[in-house]
Protein backbone atom coordinates (compact mmCIF):
# COMPACT_ATOMS: atom_id res chain seq x y z
CA UNK A 1 0.00 0.00 0.00
CA UNK A 2 1.19 3.55 -0.84
CA UNK A 3 2.22 5.87 2.53
CA UNK A 4 0.64 9.23 2.74
CA UNK A 5 0.91 12.17 4.77
CA UNK A 6 -2.51 13.96 5.68
CA UNK A 7 -2.48 17.94 5.77
CA UNK A 8 -5.12 20.08 6.94
CA UNK A 9 -5.52 23.70 7.91
CA UNK A 10 -8.22 23.70 10.09
CA UNK A 11 -10.54 27.15 10.06
CA UNK A 12 -13.93 27.88 11.83
CA UNK A 13 -14.11 24.64 13.40
CA UNK A 14 -14.25 22.83 17.07
CA UNK A 15 -11.40 20.28 17.69
CA UNK A 16 -14.19 17.61 17.57
CA UNK A 17 -15.39 18.62 14.17
CA UNK A 18 -12.40 19.18 13.00
CA UNK A 19 -10.96 15.62 14.07
CA UNK A 20 -13.84 13.68 13.09
CA UNK A 21 -13.33 15.27 9.51
CA UNK A 22 -9.50 14.17 8.87
CA UNK A 23 -10.61 10.45 10.55
CA UNK A 24 -13.41 10.43 7.12
CA UNK A 25 -10.84 11.68 4.73
CA UNK A 26 -8.18 8.78 6.81
CA UNK A 27 -11.30 5.89 5.66
CA UNK A 28 -10.90 7.39 2.54
CA UNK A 29 -7.76 6.84 2.41
CA UNK A 30 -7.75 3.37 3.55
CA UNK A 31 -10.68 3.23 0.91
CA UNK A 32 -8.35 4.48 -2.25
CA UNK A 33 -5.58 1.46 -0.58
CA UNK A 34 -4.07 4.38 1.00
CA UNK A 35 -1.75 4.01 4.88
CA UNK A 36 -1.71 7.41 6.43
CA UNK A 37 1.56 7.55 8.46
CA UNK A 38 1.10 11.27 10.03
CA UNK A 39 -0.98 14.05 10.00
CA UNK A 40 0.09 17.88 9.68
CA UNK A 41 -2.37 20.58 10.99
CA UNK A 42 -2.62 23.80 11.62
CA UNK A 43 -4.99 26.34 12.62
CA UNK A 44 -5.61 29.92 10.56
CA UNK A 45 -7.65 31.97 9.49
CA UNK A 46 -7.40 31.20 5.75
CA UNK A 47 -5.47 29.32 3.54
CA UNK A 48 -1.86 30.45 2.66
CA UNK A 49 -2.80 30.91 -1.14
CA UNK A 50 0.57 30.47 -2.29
CA UNK A 51 1.53 27.08 -0.19
CA UNK A 52 -1.48 26.23 1.85
CA UNK A 53 0.72 25.93 4.81
CA UNK A 54 2.29 29.19 6.45
CA UNK A 55 6.26 28.83 6.15
CA UNK A 56 7.16 26.84 9.53
CA UNK A 57 4.36 24.23 9.43
CA UNK A 58 5.48 23.81 5.45
CA UNK A 59 9.29 23.18 6.78
CA UNK A 60 8.05 20.64 9.48
CA UNK A 61 6.65 18.90 6.79
CA UNK A 62 9.50 19.03 4.36
CA UNK A 63 11.74 17.62 6.98
CA UNK A 64 9.10 14.73 7.72
CA UNK A 65 9.31 13.80 4.13
CA UNK A 66 12.92 13.91 3.78
CA UNK A 67 13.50 11.72 6.75
CA UNK A 68 9.71 9.27 6.16
CA UNK A 69 9.79 9.34 2.14
CA UNK A 70 6.03 8.65 1.86
CA UNK A 71 4.73 8.31 -1.67
CA UNK A 72 1.81 11.30 -1.35
CA UNK A 73 0.99 14.35 0.70
CA UNK A 74 -2.85 14.52 0.78
CA UNK A 75 -4.47 17.76 1.44
CA UNK A 76 -7.80 17.34 3.33
CA UNK A 77 -8.37 20.88 2.44
CA UNK A 78 -8.91 21.96 -1.60
CA UNK A 79 -6.15 23.33 -3.13
CA UNK A 80 -5.43 24.80 -6.06
CA UNK A 81 -2.87 23.58 -8.58
CA UNK A 82 -0.50 26.29 -7.77
CA UNK A 83 -0.68 25.57 -4.02
CA UNK A 84 0.05 21.84 -4.93
CA UNK A 85 3.12 22.46 -7.29
CA UNK A 86 4.69 24.44 -4.89
CA UNK A 87 4.32 22.19 -2.19
CA UNK A 88 5.57 19.04 -4.08
CA UNK A 89 8.48 21.05 -5.49
CA UNK A 90 9.22 22.28 -1.58
CA UNK A 91 9.19 18.78 -0.33
CA UNK A 92 9.69 16.39 -3.47
CA UNK A 93 6.77 14.16 -2.61
CA UNK A 94 3.23 14.32 -5.19
CA UNK A 95 0.45 16.54 -3.71
CA UNK A 96 -2.84 15.79 -3.99
CA UNK A 97 -6.30 17.10 -2.42
CA UNK A 98 -9.37 15.43 -0.90
CA UNK A 99 -11.34 15.78 -4.46
CA UNK A 100 -8.78 14.08 -6.11
CA UNK A 101 -8.89 11.12 -3.43
CA UNK A 102 -12.44 10.60 -3.86
CA UNK A 103 -12.51 10.67 -7.48
CA UNK A 104 -9.45 8.12 -7.77
CA UNK A 105 -12.15 6.05 -4.88
CA UNK A 106 -14.78 6.79 -7.55
CA UNK A 107 -13.10 5.22 -10.47
CA UNK A 108 -11.90 2.24 -8.65
CA UNK A 109 -15.19 1.49 -7.62
CA UNK A 110 -17.27 2.73 -10.91
CA UNK A 111 -19.07 -0.82 -12.42
CA UNK A 112 -21.41 -0.06 -14.35
CA UNK A 113 -21.16 2.07 -18.33
CA UNK A 114 -23.47 4.68 -16.37
CA UNK A 115 -20.62 5.07 -13.43
CA UNK A 116 -17.64 4.48 -15.23
CA UNK A 117 -18.69 7.56 -17.76
CA UNK A 118 -20.22 9.51 -14.54
CA UNK A 119 -16.17 9.35 -13.35
CA UNK A 120 -14.77 10.09 -16.34
CA UNK A 121 -16.92 13.16 -16.78
CA UNK A 122 -16.14 14.46 -13.15
CA UNK A 123 -12.79 13.92 -13.65
CA UNK A 124 -12.01 15.85 -16.53
CA UNK A 125 -14.26 18.39 -14.97
CA UNK A 126 -11.51 18.15 -12.19
CA UNK A 127 -8.30 18.14 -14.46
CA UNK A 128 -9.25 20.94 -16.74
CA UNK A 129 -8.25 23.58 -14.96
CA UNK A 130 -5.22 21.71 -13.60
CA UNK A 131 -3.98 21.20 -17.40
CA UNK A 132 -4.75 24.41 -18.72
CA UNK A 133 -2.49 25.81 -16.20
CA UNK A 134 0.04 23.57 -16.96
CA UNK A 135 0.01 24.75 -20.56
CA UNK A 136 -0.05 28.35 -19.64
CA UNK A 137 3.09 27.48 -17.59
CA UNK A 138 4.95 26.35 -20.58
CA UNK A 139 3.18 28.76 -22.71
CA UNK A 140 5.00 31.45 -20.39
CA UNK A 141 8.42 30.47 -20.63
CA UNK A 142 7.66 30.99 -24.46
CA UNK A 143 6.87 34.41 -24.36
CA UNK A 144 10.60 35.50 -23.27
CA UNK A 145 11.04 35.12 -27.03
CA UNK A 146 8.33 36.29 -29.89
CA UNK A 147 5.27 37.47 -30.46
CA UNK A 148 5.27 34.41 -32.71
CA UNK A 149 5.65 31.67 -30.04
CA UNK A 150 3.37 33.41 -27.20
CA UNK A 151 0.71 32.97 -30.37
CA UNK A 152 2.16 29.08 -30.23
CA UNK A 153 1.65 29.03 -26.26
CA UNK A 154 -2.30 30.42 -26.51
CA UNK A 155 -3.21 28.08 -29.50
CA UNK A 156 -1.73 24.87 -27.47
CA UNK A 157 -3.92 26.09 -24.38
CA UNK A 158 -7.02 26.23 -26.59
CA UNK A 159 -6.55 23.49 -28.28
CA UNK A 160 -6.18 21.55 -25.00
CA UNK A 161 -9.69 23.24 -23.54
CA UNK A 162 -11.43 22.47 -27.05
CA UNK A 163 -10.43 18.25 -26.92
CA UNK A 164 -11.58 18.23 -22.84
CA UNK A 165 -14.67 20.53 -23.90
CA UNK A 166 -15.24 18.29 -26.74
CA UNK A 167 -15.10 15.09 -24.28
CA UNK A 168 -17.10 16.44 -21.97
CA UNK A 169 -19.64 16.86 -24.08
CA UNK A 170 -19.53 13.42 -25.50
CA UNK A 171 -19.81 12.06 -22.28
CA UNK A 172 -22.53 14.55 -21.69
CA UNK A 173 -24.60 12.90 -24.70
CA UNK A 174 -23.65 9.31 -23.83
CA UNK A 175 -25.22 9.87 -20.36
CA UNK A 176 -28.36 11.50 -21.92
CA UNK A 177 -29.13 8.27 -23.85
CA UNK A 178 -28.55 5.97 -20.90
CA UNK A 179 -30.68 8.49 -18.83
CA UNK A 180 -33.66 8.44 -21.53
CA UNK A 181 -33.20 4.16 -21.13
CA UNK A 182 -33.52 4.60 -17.64
CA UNK A 183 -36.34 7.20 -17.93
CA UNK A 184 -38.78 4.70 -20.42
CA UNK A 185 -37.90 1.68 -17.68
CA UNK A 186 -39.30 4.21 -15.54
CA UNK A 187 -42.28 4.59 -17.26
CA UNK A 188 -42.78 0.87 -17.82
CA UNK A 189 -42.65 0.72 -14.25
CA UNK A 190 -44.92 3.72 -13.41
CA UNK A 191 -47.31 1.56 -14.99
CA UNK A 192 -47.29 -0.49 -12.35
CA UNK A 193 -48.55 1.85 -10.40
CA UNK A 194 -46.20 0.28 -7.26
CA UNK A 195 -44.70 3.20 -5.03
CA UNK A 196 -41.26 4.10 -5.17
CA UNK A 197 -38.92 3.79 -2.09
CA UNK A 198 -34.91 5.05 -2.10
CA UNK A 199 -32.23 4.69 0.51
CA UNK A 200 -30.31 7.76 1.15
CA UNK A 201 -27.78 8.40 3.84
CA UNK A 202 -24.14 9.28 4.66
CA UNK A 203 -21.43 6.75 2.81
CA UNK A 204 -21.02 3.52 4.93
CA UNK A 205 -24.15 4.22 6.75
CA UNK A 206 -25.44 0.57 5.68
CA UNK A 207 -27.86 0.97 2.91
CA UNK A 208 -26.81 -1.76 0.58
CA UNK A 209 -27.05 -4.38 4.07
CA UNK A 210 -30.78 -2.66 4.61
CA UNK A 211 -31.59 -2.94 1.58
CA UNK A 212 -30.84 -6.41 1.51
CA UNK A 213 -32.26 -7.37 4.99
CA UNK A 214 -35.80 -5.92 3.58
CA UNK A 215 -35.18 -8.00 0.21
CA UNK A 216 -35.39 -11.32 2.94
CA UNK A 217 -37.69 -9.65 5.10
CA UNK A 218 -40.38 -8.75 2.28
CA UNK A 219 -39.81 -12.43 0.09
CA UNK A 220 -36.85 -14.19 1.77
CA UNK A 221 -35.52 -14.59 -1.86
CA UNK A 222 -34.36 -12.32 -4.22
CA UNK A 223 -30.45 -11.50 -5.74
CA UNK A 224 -28.79 -9.46 -3.28
CA UNK A 225 -26.56 -5.94 -3.59
CA UNK A 226 -23.04 -5.58 -3.06
CA UNK A 227 -22.51 -5.09 0.40
CA UNK A 228 -19.02 -3.83 2.17
CA UNK A 229 -17.85 -2.00 5.26
CA UNK A 230 -15.77 0.67 3.18
CA UNK A 231 -16.88 4.29 2.15
CA UNK A 232 -18.30 4.38 -0.96
CA UNK A 233 -19.02 0.84 -1.64
CA UNK A 234 -21.57 1.30 -3.66
CA UNK A 235 -21.73 3.95 -6.82
CA UNK A 236 -24.35 2.44 -8.98
CA UNK A 237 -27.85 2.42 -8.04
CA UNK A 238 -29.64 -0.69 -7.34
CA UNK A 239 -33.43 -1.56 -8.04
CA UNK A 240 -35.32 -4.34 -6.74
CA UNK A 241 -39.47 -4.99 -5.79
CA UNK A 242 -39.95 -5.68 -2.61
CA UNK A 243 -43.43 -8.00 -1.56
CA UNK A 244 -45.03 -7.27 1.98
CA UNK A 245 -48.04 -8.32 3.36
CA UNK A 246 -49.81 -8.29 0.22
CA UNK A 247 -48.48 -4.97 -0.86
CA UNK A 248 -45.52 -4.22 -3.58
CA UNK A 249 -43.17 -1.76 -3.94
CA UNK A 250 -39.58 -0.33 -5.68
CA UNK A 251 -36.80 -0.31 -3.53
CA UNK A 252 -33.73 1.98 -4.51
CA UNK A 253 -30.15 1.88 -3.44
CA UNK A 254 -28.17 4.75 -3.65
CA UNK A 255 -24.58 6.37 -3.84
CA UNK A 256 -23.64 7.63 -0.31
CA UNK A 257 -22.65 11.19 0.48
CA UNK A 258 -19.83 12.73 2.33
CA UNK A 259 -18.93 16.16 3.68
CA UNK A 260 -18.24 18.90 1.66
CA UNK A 261 -19.24 16.62 -1.40
CA UNK A 262 -17.31 18.12 -4.08
CA UNK A 263 -20.23 20.13 -6.94
CA UNK A 264 -18.31 18.25 -9.86
CA UNK A 265 -19.18 14.81 -8.60
CA UNK A 266 -22.92 16.01 -7.75
CA UNK A 267 -22.90 17.20 -11.22
CA UNK A 268 -21.82 13.96 -12.79
CA UNK A 269 -23.74 12.05 -10.45
CA UNK A 270 -27.15 13.57 -11.26
CA UNK A 271 -28.67 10.84 -13.10
CA UNK A 272 -27.79 8.06 -10.48
CA UNK A 273 -29.25 10.70 -7.57
CA UNK A 274 -32.44 10.59 -9.68
CA UNK A 275 -33.66 7.86 -8.06
CA UNK A 276 -33.45 10.33 -4.42
CA UNK A 277 -35.82 13.10 -6.27
CA UNK A 278 -38.33 10.90 -7.97
CA UNK A 279 -39.05 8.49 -5.00
CA UNK A 280 -42.59 8.66 -2.93
CA UNK A 281 -40.64 8.43 0.21
CA UNK A 282 -36.88 8.70 1.05
CA UNK A 283 -35.60 5.92 3.93
CA UNK A 284 -32.73 8.46 5.51
CA UNK A 285 -29.86 5.28 6.71
CA UNK A 286 -28.20 6.35 9.86
CA UNK A 287 -25.65 5.01 11.65
CA UNK A 288 -26.58 4.78 14.98
CA UNK A 289 -23.12 3.36 16.33
CA UNK A 290 -21.21 5.96 14.82
CA UNK A 291 -21.10 9.48 17.23
CA UNK A 292 -20.73 12.05 14.64
CA UNK A 293 -24.33 10.54 13.14
CA UNK A 294 -26.15 13.87 13.93
CA UNK A 295 -23.57 15.73 12.20
CA UNK A 296 -23.46 13.18 9.19
CA UNK A 297 -27.69 13.24 9.42
CA UNK A 298 -27.65 17.15 9.05
CA UNK A 299 -24.69 16.81 5.62
CA UNK A 300 -27.15 14.11 4.18
CA UNK A 301 -30.19 16.46 5.00
CA UNK A 302 -28.12 19.35 3.24
CA UNK A 303 -26.90 17.29 0.44
CA UNK A 304 -30.84 16.43 -0.49
CA UNK A 305 -31.55 19.78 -0.58
CA UNK A 306 -28.84 20.11 -3.17
CA UNK A 307 -30.29 17.87 -5.55
CA UNK A 308 -33.49 18.98 -5.09
CA UNK A 309 -35.60 16.48 -3.33
CA UNK A 310 -36.13 18.04 0.26
CA UNK A 311 -39.11 18.12 -0.18
CA UNK A 312 -40.34 14.45 -0.58
CA UNK A 313 -41.50 12.42 2.23
CA UNK A 314 -38.72 11.14 4.83
CA UNK A 315 -38.76 8.26 7.17
CA UNK A 316 -35.40 8.07 10.04
CA UNK A 317 -34.31 4.55 10.30
CA UNK A 318 -31.14 3.84 12.51
CA UNK A 319 -29.27 0.87 12.04
CA UNK A 320 -26.49 -1.46 13.13
CA UNK A 321 -28.29 -1.31 16.82
CA UNK A 322 -26.77 -4.53 16.96
CA UNK A 323 -23.14 -2.64 18.04
CA UNK A 324 -25.19 -0.33 20.82
CA UNK A 325 -24.91 -1.28 24.42
CA UNK A 326 -28.45 -1.00 26.83
CA UNK A 327 -31.68 -0.34 25.70
CA UNK A 328 -31.97 2.57 23.26
CA UNK A 329 -34.85 4.64 21.53
CA UNK A 330 -34.70 6.75 18.56
CA UNK A 331 -37.09 9.36 19.10
CA UNK A 332 -37.28 10.74 15.57
CA UNK A 333 -37.01 6.71 13.46
CA UNK A 334 -36.71 3.38 14.01
CA UNK A 335 -34.09 1.87 15.32
CA UNK A 336 -32.96 -1.62 13.68
CA UNK A 337 -30.39 -4.34 12.74
CA UNK A 338 -29.83 -5.47 9.32
CA UNK A 339 -27.15 -8.04 10.44
CA UNK A 340 -29.48 -9.81 13.27
CA UNK A 341 -32.66 -8.72 11.90
CA UNK A 342 -34.05 -7.11 15.08
CA UNK A 343 -36.68 -4.23 14.71
CA UNK A 344 -36.89 -5.01 11.21
CA UNK A 345 -40.82 -5.75 10.81
CA UNK A 346 -41.64 -2.94 13.04
CA UNK A 347 -39.53 -0.59 10.14
CA UNK A 348 -41.37 -2.41 7.01
CA UNK A 349 -44.84 -1.96 8.73
CA UNK A 350 -44.15 1.67 9.10
CA UNK A 351 -42.76 1.65 6.01
CA UNK A 352 -45.95 0.87 4.41
CA UNK A 353 -47.86 2.59 6.13
CA UNK A 354 -46.43 5.71 5.15
CA UNK A 355 -46.84 4.78 1.16
CA UNK A 356 -50.28 3.77 1.63
CA UNK A 357 -52.06 6.00 3.85
CA UNK A 358 -55.78 6.80 4.02
CA UNK A 359 -57.11 3.36 3.45
CA UNK A 360 -60.10 1.58 3.04
CA UNK A 361 -62.25 -2.02 2.34
CA UNK A 362 -64.74 -2.09 -0.22
CA UNK A 363 -66.80 -4.48 -1.23
CA UNK A 364 -67.18 -4.61 -5.85
CA UNK A 365 -68.66 -6.85 -8.67
CA UNK A 366 -66.00 -6.81 -10.95
CA UNK A 367 -67.11 -7.86 -14.32
CA UNK A 368 -65.28 -10.48 -15.98
CA UNK A 369 -64.53 -8.11 -19.06
CA UNK A 370 -62.92 -6.15 -16.57
CA UNK A 371 -60.78 -8.45 -14.85
CA UNK A 372 -57.56 -7.07 -16.97
CA UNK A 373 -58.24 -3.58 -14.82
CA UNK A 374 -58.45 -5.49 -11.56
CA UNK A 375 -55.21 -7.69 -12.02
CA UNK A 376 -53.15 -3.87 -13.01
CA UNK A 377 -54.38 -2.65 -9.30
CA UNK A 378 -52.64 -5.86 -7.83
CA UNK A 379 -49.73 -4.63 -6.72
CA UNK A 380 -51.32 -1.56 -4.55
CA UNK A 381 -54.56 -3.32 -3.36
CA UNK A 382 -55.68 -6.19 -2.09
CA UNK A 383 -58.09 -7.87 -3.51
CA UNK A 384 -59.86 -11.51 -1.72
CA UNK A 385 -62.39 -13.15 -3.78
CA UNK A 386 -65.90 -13.48 -2.47
CA UNK A 387 -68.00 -14.84 -4.46
CA UNK A 388 -67.95 -15.50 -8.74
CA UNK A 389 -71.56 -14.68 -10.02
CA UNK A 390 -73.09 -15.00 -13.53
CA UNK A 391 -72.37 -10.86 -13.99
CA UNK A 392 -68.89 -11.18 -12.70
CA UNK A 393 -66.84 -11.75 -9.51
CA UNK A 394 -67.82 -10.19 -6.24
CA UNK A 395 -64.52 -8.84 -4.39
CA UNK A 396 -63.01 -6.99 -0.83
CA UNK A 397 -60.47 -4.24 -2.27
CA UNK A 398 -58.03 -3.44 0.50
CA UNK A 399 -56.00 0.14 -0.03
CA UNK A 400 -55.81 3.76 -0.21
CA UNK A 401 -58.58 5.44 -1.38
CA UNK A 402 -56.76 7.16 -4.61
CA UNK A 403 -56.75 3.34 -5.75
CA UNK A 404 -59.99 2.25 -4.76
CA UNK A 405 -61.92 5.34 -6.21
CA UNK A 406 -61.08 3.80 -9.55
CA UNK A 407 -63.82 0.81 -8.84
CA UNK A 408 -66.62 3.88 -7.69
CA UNK A 409 -69.09 2.33 -10.43
CA UNK A 410 -68.49 -1.35 -9.31
CA UNK A 411 -69.08 -0.79 -5.49
CA UNK A 412 -72.00 -2.72 -4.25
Amino acid sequence: MKKAVLAAIRIDQSESEFNAALDETESLCEACEITVIARFTQTSRSIDPNTGFRSGKLKELHAYCAECDPDLIIFHNPISIQISERVSSFTGVNVIDRTALILDIFAKRARSTQAKLQVEMARLQYDLPRVLNSTADESGHERGGSAYNRGAGEMRSRLVQRRYSERIASLKKDLEKIRRQKYQDERRRTRTMMRRVALVGYTNAGKSSLMNAMIKTGSGQGSDVYEEDMLFATLDTSVRMIPFKGRKFLLYDTVGFVSDLPHTLIDAFQATLDAARDADLLIHVIDASDPQYDRKTDITEDTLRQIGAADIDVMRVYTKSDLLKGDIVMEQGILISAKTGEGMEEFMDAMISRLYPAEETVRVLIPYDKMAMADSYRSVLLIKVIEHTDEGMICELSGPQRYTAAFKAMRI
